[in-house]
């Protein structure tokens, strides 16, 4: 009788920041790689380990340590396994970003050891979307192990499975049976027990000491070797992931994605999530305006910055950072690596701008130039603000007023806002005016002067009506009470907050937490006096009316917790936006924004490279930049700058905005959660801001929508030098606006740019991509992402992620 083979893949998890700050990690990781080397001379084993971070530890550090391990792994006694940048989370990141993972680790790996692992791993990360699956597959990927969610909060086949993506793709897969790792001293006890509980004749047992490194212990080995040397009813092999995956065949399927675990982590440290999603946004912009800049010959590519900006975003991905489980350094280490990502991504894209602003004249007599950035690779008809300053002081009692025009001499709708500085003098403006901008590209905009007499009086507007959607404020409770079409209104007064029971565990692990977190939820209620911050401030009053919006702020209170919403609705495109500025004041607690629906629809929220349908039975979702509530004709998008938990129950979505929880704190048998014997800090205290935008549009316009939210044209007063530089020709089009660009770069090893185009939606589409005169035909399956090359000039499609 074929006697049942057992895969020891010998690991060591190391947390390069978790309950201690990146130095402690970098000596984990020194001393367990020291003593992984010193085994392997000892010992017959096999020891894996994954992540570009830790090793380069290793090289910067230890390098005699490095050299060794390159030898080891030479020798096939050191297996480099994973091979991710490092093991981030797997729900809240773009699928831009895991591509990134898997680019930078895949790099890394062939440059150092020359080997580039197939098989995928995260055994830490706190559940996995079903977007990974086309991502890992056209990463070249042919197995992906896991060990969350846990069995006890989710079944899956025990001996592997096909999981299935979002576009129709496969891949095998495993979860780890209890984990990663074995306490010292007991790896031949656990890994005889997890044998047994395997059913196929192959089965995969992960063990080494974990969660501070330490990887196999000198007894370990020495039992194991006997275990192995007796063998029994088992057949136990020192092996590796790309071996074990070779040997099986699983023919059950998953097709959802691998949730839910630790539903806390999708709010708590809602400052690293919120600065995490403008670090994407700012990179991938940054990379399209500057391959444009390039392309036309007026600016250098900075490759190697863009790679060290990439790194710093990988980095804060990590499994502990970006859901919020760390302690107080790991927060301030991964928003230290997000702000001068952002830093150098600003002054990327800052003179990539002005290197396009070399090929204008200067500006004429009166003219306050505008210039404006479309990254879309279509026409966009959008709103765009941008503040100026006067050529000198107003003391008269006469104001400036604005008139806009485009390139031919057109008047557009403009109307003067509330600039950013508080100086109480006509000098600082700020417009927004309605415009068409060509795609990938800077358009110009004339900004004239004209005196006007001071209207002190401003009219109140609470409801208007565009493009066939009607939007009403309630003028006496600051809620949304109508938006919709003249026969259906979507919500039922949406935006009041609510303050849930909670507890101080930042992961929320406790089983009553998976059906459902927080409770008993109470309302705030609207500040009858404003007081405190927002003292002077009448409970709901109109801030902005002109052409183009109407704005409505109003403030609220829960006990110590205090609100301000804003709503401004968009009088000429119908959409509608909303901005909460939180200031919470309460500890285990939950505070979430409710919008009560008037219809029934399935509920989706968006993904790595597309959207899936999310619970609706009050336990916690994950989700990206948007939450769609289809209908049988249109669908209520809900957009936002960085929220990625909610929860669906009665009829409500409800958004979840903050939770006051304690830094790295969880459940240990039953003892207190926190020691009541001194002051604990609390995560994300004082001011807390939020950005919301609500549509009705059709289900494949979702993704387009939300990038116009959350990633909107860059605008620029700005007075060209006049050079008038002639460019190379740089004109790109893609003929469906809902087939997005979800990055254009420069190609590390080719010379030329990529193009990653997605079709977000459920429903296969076409497109054309159109680069000067050069056109490309293409046809996409739902969900599907493709990646196009631009390579002297001529467009040609590749079916891998990774160029």
């Amino acid at each position: 009788m074929e006697k049942k083979k057992i895969h020891l893949i010998c690991n060591a998890h190391i947390d390069p920041i978790w309950q201690w700050e990146w130095q402690e990690g970098v000596s984990a990781t020194l001393s367990t790689f020291k003593s992984a080397a010193d085994l392997a001379e000892d010992f017959d084993y096999i020891f894996c380990h994954n992540e570009v971070t830790v090793y380069k530890y290793a090289e910067e550090y230890a390098p005699e340590l490095f050299e060794r391990i390159k030898s080891l792994v030479k020798r096939g006694k050191w297996r480099i396994m994973g091979g991710w940048y490092l093991q981030p989370d797997c729900n809240m990141p773009s699928g831009e970003s895991f591509v990134r993972q898997i680019r930078e680790g895949h790099e890394y790996f062939k440059e150092k050891f020359g080997v580039v692992p197939e098989v995928s791993i995260n055994f830490d990360s706190f559940g996995h979307t079903r977007g990974l699956v086309q991502i890992l597959k056209k990463c070249g990927q042919k197995g992906y192990i896991c060990c969350r969610p846990y069995a006890s909060e989710k079944t899956l086949p025990e001996d592997g499975f096909l999981w299935v993506g979002l576009d129709g793709s496969e891949i095998k897969a495993i979860r780890a049976i209890d984990g990663y790792n074995t306490p010292m001293g007991m790896a031949e006890v656990i890994i005889k027990d997890r044998a047994k509980r395997h059913k196929g004749n192959t089965a995969l047992v992960l063990w080494g000491v974990g969660n501070h490194g330490g990887g196999p212990s000198r007894k370990d080995l020495t039992d194991v070797t006997e275990m192995i040397k007796n063998g029994g009813e088992y057949e136990y092999i020192h092996s590796y992931p790309e071996k074990f995956f070779d040997e099986i065949n699983p023919t059950e399927r998953v097709e959802e994605s691998l949730r839910i675990s630790m539903p806390g982590c999708y709010t708590s440290m809602r400052s690293v999530k919120r600065k995490h999603a403008e670090l994407e946004k700012e990179l991938y912009f940054a990379e399209k305006i500057v391959s444009v800049a390039s392309i036309k010959g007026l600016c250098e590519d900075p490759e190697e910055k863009l790679k060290e900006i990439t790194q710093d975003l990988l980095n804060a991905e990590f499994h502990d950072t970006l859901p919020g489980s760390c302690v107080r350094s790991g927060e301030e280490n991964a928003l230290n690596l997000l702000s001068h990502g952002l830093l150098e991504a600003e002054r990327i894209k800052t003179k990539a701008f002005f290197s396009l602003l070399r090929t204008q004249s200067s500006a004429k007599d009166g003219e306050f130039p505008v210039f404006v950035f479309n990254p879309q690779p279509y026409e966009l008809r959008t709103d765009v603000e941008c503040e100026f300053m006067l050529a000198d002081q107003n003391w008269s009692e006469e104001i400036f007023v604005p008139v806009v025009e485009d390139e031919n001499g057109a008047r557009l709708p403009v109307q003067m806002i509330k600039e950013e500085s508080n100086i109480n003098l006509d000098w600082r403006k700020k417009i927004i005016f309605s415009c068409t901008l060509k795609p990938m590209d800077i358009t110009r905009f004339s900004v004239y002067i004209h005196r006007e007499k001071l209207c002190k009086s401003k009219s109140k507007c609470f409801c208007c009506e565009a493009n066939g959607i009607k939007t009403e404020i309630d003028k006496d409770t600051g809620l949304l009470k109508y938006f919709g079409t003249e026969t259906l209104n979507y919500v039922r007064n949406a935006g009041l907050l609510y303050c849930f029971d909670d507890n101080e565990d930042p992961w929320a692990m406790q089983g009553f937490q998976q059906k459902r977190l927080g409770a008993n939820g109470k309302p705030f209620v609207l500040s009858s006096v404003p007081h405190g911050v927002f003292k002077g401030m009448k409970p709901v009053q109109v801030t902005e009316n002109g052409g183009v919006i109407f704005s409505v702020e109003s403030f609220y209170e829960y006990k110590d917790s205090k609100a301000r919403l804003c709503w401004t609705v968009n009088k000429l495109k119908g959409y509608v936006d909303l901005a909460v500025d939180l200031f919470p004041g309460e500890i285990n607690s939950f505070t979430k924004l409710a919008v009560p629906l008037n219809f029934e629809g399935k509920l989706f929220g968006q993904t790595a490279f597309g959207s899936e349908e999310l619970f609706t039975d009050a336990r916690e979702n994950v989700s990206g930049r948007f939450i769609m509530i289809k209908g049988k004709e249109k669908s209520l998008i809900v957009m936002n700058d960085g929220v990625y938990g909610s929860h669906f129950e009665d009829g409500t979505l409800y958004l979840s905005l903050h939770r006051g929880v304690s830094y790295c704190a969880h459940p240990i048998l039953d003892k207190p959660i926190i020691p009541h014997n001194g002051f604990v800090k609390k995560v994300d205290q004082g001011e807390r801001n939020y950005r919301f935008r609500f549509a009705i549009a059709n289900e494949n316009e979702a993704e387009r929508l939300t990038q116009e939210f959350f990633c909107p044209p860059y605008a620029v007063n700005a007075f060209p030098l006049g050079e008038c530089m002639k460019s190379n020709p740089f004109e790109v089009a893609v003929s469906d606006p809902n087939v997005t660009l979800v990055a254009l770069k420069k190609c590390r090893e080719t010379y030329g740019y990529l193009f990653r185009l997605l079709n977000g939606s459920e429903k296969p589409a076409t497109a054309e991509i159109k680069v000067n005169e050069e056109k490309l035909c293409l046809n996409f399956n739902r969900y599907e992402v493709k990646t196009i090359l631009l390579q002297n000039g001529k467009l040609k499609e590749t079916y891998k992620l990774i160029i």
